[in-house]
């Protein structure tokens, strides 16, 4: 068997044995550049759940392995520039390798990625501010340095009707209910990570000496654990309310959709055109036609009807149907009206209704 790092076998897993991928349109998936071409090449090849999931990975790096994968006959190129396979024996190493290590199946960080992390660090700061409320200790420096954090914590405390013991004894309750529903290596991780009276959460490289595994794996192996959390809480919100209120806040600020994009979708639902809004914004249309691609992308539930009618929508998936390969230049010469927008969000429906 190979002998590759975590990373680099995750990284090896991320190629098809079907779908030829470019390595440099994979950088940006996993790295999260937010172009609508990169956005939709992470939904095209089923990658969304790792959006983002190395933002600091260097290019370098990167290139470095889909070297070493490609010499050593893991992946294999394509009659396509700079595209790969995965080839056999590269599907079989990523078979036997995950068989005895992490492997992230919980994880949606296109939708939610942004808001978890944000949501991981409030939790951190509660659970150290409630524990050390159950020793009636006010001395200690709180382990979240920002400002708008700790003020964001502030006014929810303001916001219960319970006191600060009550409050910390049904925090703990709900901690206990969550932690319950993980299997063990991951609870106990997310243990490690908390801080509290008398007690100081590990660093990742404390995590990987103690679990003895790479730094890569118990940062995926944490966020998986994390995002399973967040699922519980949707699913049960009932059982956890407190958890349910935080989840329910971070979720709404943190929307996984870029600032402008937002601002566009604000005159959409204003009754403008996209023609309008590009104009008013003073921003190409090509711009806000990207800022309805992601949009859509991120949030399946976008209403379509603020930038196509139902009939030229129509038209476009009709031919996505006679013709699932399709180019875009394929389709004007025998609908010149069509948008490369409205081609676009065709593709996007088709890929939404396959996932």
């Amino acid at each position: 068997m190979h002998k590759l790092t975590y990373l680099e076998s995750f990284c090896l897993s991320l190629f098809s044995r079907t779908i030829s991928k470019k390595g440099a349109t994979l950088y940006h998936i996993v790295t999260g550049k937010r172009t609508a071409s990169i956005l939709y090449n992470a939904q095209h090849y089923k990658l969304s759940s790792y959006f983002s999931l190395f933002p600091k990975l260097k290019r370098e790096q990167f290139n470095y392995i889909i070297e070493k994968l490609d010499r050593l006959g893991l992946i294999k190129k394509a009659e396509v520039k700079e595209e790969y396979y995965l080839t056999e024996e590269g599907w079989l190493y990523c078979q036997q390798y995950f068989s005895d290590h992490t492997y992230p199946v919980h994880l949606n960080l296109l939708s939610n990625g942004t808001a978890l992390k944000q949501f991981w660090r409030i939790i951190l700061l509660i659970t150290q501010v409630l524990s050390e409320s159950r020793y009636h200790n006010s001395h200690y420096l709180p382990i979240e340095k920002e400002w708008e954090k700790q003020m964001w914590l502030k006014k929810w405390l303001k916001q219960q009707s319970k006191n600060k013991q009550e409050l910390a004894e049904q925090f703990g309750k709900e901690w206990i209910l969550l932690l319950k529903q993980l299997p063990s290596l991951n609870a106990e991780l997310i243990v490690d990570c908390l801080s509290g009276h008398h007690k100081i959460g590990k660093t990742r490289q404390q995590l990987a000496d103690s679990y003895q595994l790479d730094s890569f794996e118990i940062e995926l192996l944490l966020l998986d654990s994390l995002s399973w959390i967040w699922k519980v809480i949707e699913e049960q919100q009932q059982e956890v309310p407190l958890f349910h209120s935080i989840y329910q806040a971070i979720n709404k600020e943190y929307r996984g959709i870029t600032q402008s994009a937002i601002v566009t979708e604000s005159y959409l639902l204003e009754g403008h055109s996209l023609e309008e809004t590009a104009k008013l914004r003073q921003l190409k249309f090509s711009t806000v036609s990207e800022h309805t691609i992601e949009l859509y992308i991120v949030e399946p539930a976008f209403d379509l009807s603020l930038v196509l009618s139902e009939k030229d929508f129509n038209t476009v998936k009709q031919l996505l149907e006679e013709q699932p390969t399709i180019a875009y230049h394929e389709v004007v010469e025998k609908r010149p009206e069509i948008l490369f927008l409205w081609y676009r969000l065709a593709q996007i429906e088709r890929n939404h209704r396959n996932e």
